[in-house]
């Protein structure tokens, strides 16, 4: 019988492959927002609507695409609102990856409106 040692690394350290498992953020991005922000960026006059490919290129263009992994979940009926899930890829610090986050909600994120009956009554 023989006895192999096991490495468990040092017991203050924290995992990174726990903490990268566990950590994602999910934003409300705004598809008319994004929409926005894709044709500025490529100076065009009409895309096709398309928001997994508008949302890359805000994401290309604002140099976080290679940082993060997102998955968009189903759009709700009557909404401009997009619910993605952001998870920090493989490189990428848990400091660096809420920044990226930071940025794209201000550039994109939806912003919680009243219903226009609401401000009907105003």
């Amino acid at each position: 019988m023989s006895v192999l040692p096991i490495d468990i690394g040092s017991p203050s350290a924290p995992s990174t492959a726990l903490w990268q498992t566990n950590t994602s953020t999910t934003l409300e991005l705004s598809e008319s927002r994004t929409y926005d922000a894709a044709l500025e960026t490529l100076g065009a006059y009409k895309l096709t609507g398309n928001f997994p490919t508008e949302l890359e290129i805000v994401l290309r263009d604002m140099r976080v695409l290679d940082m993060v992994v997102f998955d968009i979940k189903p759009k709700p009926p009557l909404s401009d609102c997009r619910q993605v899930e952001f998870r920090p890829a493989q490189h990428v610090r848990a400091h660096s990856f809420f920044e990226a986050m930071r940025l794209v909600k201000n550039r994109i994120g939806s912003e919680a409106k009243e219903s226009w009956w609401a401000r009907l009554f105003q």
